[in-house]
């Protein structure tokens, strides 16, 4: 077996061996443990109820249990759990005169009838320490037993090749009394994506297909991951070799995993597929012919460099960005009524205007104050009201967590428990609305003020909870003593210095994450705001160079976007090669990405030469200035636009359907806009251009490129026999709207 530290009362070791060239996976007792050897609750016997899934959703850990026998989820609660296995129903499931007979056992030993089956092996380990804590009288949770607090796992990273030897997991727990304990026979161990490596129960990780994925392991209420990568082509790279070769930039992050993978990338796009692609992903706008054709004809070297530089100082940049905070921070008249709305969405657009640092941004926020029709930001405690949905928007907005779950028992991926949860809610406890007149005794004038008393309780216990920054170990503060929460009458400022401080890497990292993944369709952690052990990174040296990035730039959002377009990464086409097609995580090529329902619109109008008149507003506004869903638009609610009900990215659906089809093909909107008297084709026909100046007009304005020799001379052939040159036109038009081309960003 492996050599190491073992903890006198704990008893698995598990290590491997070679034979024969193969790897095996080796299981033994350590010769320590003995039957006099104490057992914990906590410690020895829930995580056997762990492992082996008796205390998960589909069986005891359901919300009401199974059988009339309910255990908490994944053992969050080992009070309860001892109660409902020693105290309840008259204590029949244990048998402490005659411990073998217990239900305890001879359930999973199948001595018993049991709905879940066969779980236990009468000659196992994990019998006879159960058995042990039995005849030891069945003691429960002892407050001194020490705590997991960190989780080893060996090999945190490994290529494997296609048809090798399996690789066996080694999980090490490290606990608060400064033992350790080898638990690879107790932990939860599976793959997270088994058509890449498949791995058993016990560890043993085999290659199945290729790319990379991770191995969760969970233990102690604790989760880690281990990355395996099965090259897509044969490589003689090696990660460390790569690693110490790469500079640290975008490109190299990208390169290095490249290598690894035996990928090949796609070469730079052309200038034409660019200055498409940057119009569309910085500002939200198609760019004009003249644009193009001056962008084609300037021949200096940094052009790219100076066109996104550009981008990011026009007008359209602030509209578009706070069009995507204004959904996240759900600006909507529903919620906010029609003042209140314009309030915090006049506010947002204002914080892009000036490009303000997104870490004040942040700050103001969340200790806002004040009237929500003349303090935009106070409208955020208007749209979450509770300190329960405040803790939840919070975590998720800015620092990309989901903690959702540990509101009513232990995440299952995660750290977080149920007092993490109510922890971080109690920063929000004394937040308050109070009604005002100002504006008149049906105004629906709000002030939002911060109350001298209330508090936030664990559901379970009743216990007061104190303010902690989601977990103590979290919470990083200069001194030895942590600091009152109280001593500034507000709470919310020591929460938001907290969120917004240089140590805490999970604002950085959640706001450079959910940028890539706005300009790059998918995040490097995915979905962009799930950032959990559990959901590891695919570059994640990538991304806590970003990171630090914003940090350095004093949270300049426009160098970080600067940062990405600029990189060849960025910039590659879109075309697949042979081979990396299937490699979507690891930017091979640009990803292919639908334009967003406000972008779209624009776009037909601008091909169009059209202008959507949209209700309250005035003629002229673009729809991706709309300040709420509270415009009405079947047109965008049928392309996705989100109703601003979440915080969740998921909001705003980018998948295709067959109502979008027909709305581009015979929808009333774009077929008034193609054939209008006074759109771009009446007008280009009635200023007498010639056939080849106004097809190559609508291929610019479309697609941002002029028709190729076999377009041209289609649509030229058709023209000398068409009676109606208008007609045809706008059928070209018509066409070139409902082409794939047009309708996504490439």
């Amino acid at each position: 077996g492996a050599a190491m530290q073992l903890h006198p009362q704990r008893a698995f070791v598990t290590g491997t061996a070679a034979l024969t060239g193969l790897l095996c996976a080796v299981s033994a007792v350590s010769a320590v443990a003995s039957e006099n050897a104490s057992v914990s609750f906590t410690n020895d016997v829930i995580p056997i109820l762990t492992r082996f899934g008796c205390n998960q959703g589909a069986c005891h850990g359901a919300q009401y249990g199974k059988g009339g026998f309910k255990l908490s989820l994944a053992g969050f609660d080992p009070v309860l759990d001892h109660d409902s296995i020693v105290k309840q129903a008259r204590g029949r499931r244990v048998a402490i005169v005659d411990p073998a007979r217990s239900l305890l056992l001879t359930k999973p030993l199948m001595q018993v009838p049991h709905g879940g089956g066969r779980r236990l092996d009468a000659n196992s380990p994990e019998y006879r320490t159960l058995l042990r804590w039995l005849r030891q009288g069945a003691p429960g949770p002892d407050p001194k037993d020490p705590q997991v607090v960190r989780l080893d796992v060996t090999p945190s990273e490994q290529v494997l090749s296609p048809g090798q030897s399996p690789v066996q997991i080694r999980v090490r727990a490290f606990y608060s009394d400064r033992s350790v304990r080898d638990v690879t026979r107790l932990a939860r161990i599976n793959s997270l994506n088994d058509a890449v490596v498949s791995c058993t129960p016990e560890g043993v990780v085999r290659p199945v297909g290729r790319g990379q994925t991770a191995i969760m392991v969970r233990f102690g209420g604790l989760a880690s991951v281990a990355t395996m990568i099965v090259p897509f082509r044969k490589t003689s790279v090696s990660p460390t070799e790569a690693s110490k070769r790469a500079p640290k930039s975008i490109d190299a992050f990208i390169e290095r995993k490249q290598r690894q993978l035996g990928l090949t990338p796609s070469p730079l796009c052309d200038d034409l597929t660019f200055i498409r692609r940057v119009f569309f992903d910085l500002i939200g706008t198609p760019p004009r012919p003249e644009e193009i054709r001056a962008f084609l004809a300037d021949k200096s070297p940094d052009k790219r460099a100076r066109l996104i530089d550009s981008l990011l100082e026009r007008p359209e940049y602030a509209d578009f960005w706070a069009l995507k905070w204004g959904d996240l921070l759900r600006s909507n008249r529903m919620a906010l009524g029609l003042k209140g709305m314009w309030s915090y969405t006049n506010w947002i657009r204002a914080q892009f205007q000036r490009n303000r640092p997104v870490h004040e941004m942040v700050y103001e926020l969340l200790t806002a104050q004040g009237s929500t029709f003349t303090n935009g930001p106070s409208n955020y405690f208007r749209v979450a009201r509770s300190p329960q949905d405040l803790a939840e928007t919070t975590s998720q907005v800015f620092l990309g967590v989901r903690i959702q779950c540990a509101r009513c028992h232990q995440h299952p991926f995660e750290r977080w428990s149920q007092k993490d949860y109510y922890q971080f809610a109690a920063f929000f406890a004394r937040v308050g609305l109070k009604e005002s007149q100002e504006f008149g005794l049906f105004g629906g004038e709000q002030v939002v003020r911060v109350r001298d008393d209330g508090e936030v309780y664990h559901p379970k216990s009743g216990e007061q909870m104190r303010p902690v920054p989601l977990g103590a170990q979290l919470a990083v503060h200069s001194g030895d003593k942590a600091p009152d929460p109280d001593a500034g009458g507000d709470r919310r400022q020591l929460l938001a210095e907290w969120i917004v401080g240089k140590n805490n890497r999970l604002f950085a990292r959640n706001i450079a994450n959910r940028y890539w993944g706005y300009l790059f369709g998918r995040g490097i952690v995915n979905p962009i705001d799930d950032m959990r052990v559990t959901n590891p990174p695919t570059h994640p040296e990538l991304l806590d160079f970003l990171a630090d990035e914003l940090v350095r730039s004093n949270y300049n959002l426009k160098h970080l976007l600067r940062l990405i377009a600029t990189s060849k990464t960025y910039q590659r086409s879109s075309d697949i090669l042979p081979g990396n097609h299937l490699a979507e995580p690891f930017y091979t090529h640009y990803p292919l990405k639908r334009l967003s329902a406000e972008t779209l619109l624009d776009a037909i109008d601008f091909a169009c030469g059209t202008q959507e008149k949209f209700p309250e507003l005035p003629q002229g506004t673009r729809a991706i200035q709309l300040p709420d869903p509270g415009i009405g638009s079947e047109f965008l609610d049928t392309f996705g636009r989100p109703m601003r009900l979440t915080s969740c990215e998921c909001e705003r659906s980018p998948e295709p359907n067959l109502s979008q089809t027909l709305r581009l093909l015979n929808g009333e909107l774009v077929n008034r806009k193609v054939g209008q008297h006074d759109g771009r084709v009446a007008r280009l026909i009635a200023a007498g251009r010639s056939d080849r100046a106004i097809l190559e007009e609508l291929y610019m304005v479309t697609l941002g490129r002029p028709p190729r020799p076999r377009e041209r001379a289609k649509v030229l052939g058709v023209l000398m026999l068409a009676p109606d040159r208008k007609a045809v036109f706008e059928d070209v038009l018509l066409t070139l709207l409902n082409s794939k081309e047009f309708l996504f960003n490439h």
